[in-house]
């Protein structure tokens, strides 16, 4: 998980109901939960680490015994605009690349200008040769969640 990653703690399995809480993790990557006082670190981990971490703190701290914690992260996704063959939003992973994104809108179309595909992340644009990328073994530039692809069409 990442800082500006939004979550979903919930705390079943517990006399008093338990809770759900959505929480966007801040810039410190620290969170908090109910009954609590101590924070804990959620950028760089991962949910279930998370999830135990937030179970142990319950059970050491005496306040339930069988605490039933689970951490969901909310879907993320990255949008692949212009010439493919299905351009749509797609479901981010954290294995997701370039090409992999493009495969799974089909693939580049045939008036895609594979030389000059475009990542737009924030303010930051990123101009990538699909050609070498794909001929060159661990070039395939990772993405993030809200990461842009543009193909645009060839002059030709």
């Amino acid at each position: 998980m990442r800082v500006g990653d939004k979550i979903i703690i919930r705390l079943t399995g517990v006399p008093d109901g338990g809770f759900i809480n959505e929480v966007q993790i801040p810039v410190s990557g620290q969170v908090t939960v109910d009954l609590l006082t101590q924070s804990f670190q959620a950028s760089g981990i991962t949910p279930a680490d998370l999830a135990a971490q937030i179970t142990a703190a319950y059970k050491t701290q005496k306040i339930y015994t069988n605490p039933n914690v689970s951490v969901l992260p909310e879907e993320s996704y990255v949008n692949v605009l212009g010439d493919v063959r299905t351009p749509s939003r797609v479901v981010y992973t954290p294995d997701m690349t370039l090409l992999t994104a493009i495969i799974s809108c089909g693939g580049f179309d045939e008036y895609a200008n594979r030389r000059a595909v475009r990542i737009t992340r924030g303010q930051q644009v990123i101009v990538v040769d699909a050609i070498t990328v794909a001929k060159t073994p661990g070039a395939d530039p990772p993405l993030y969640p809200g990461d842009q692809i543009n193909v645009p069409r060839t002059p030709f």
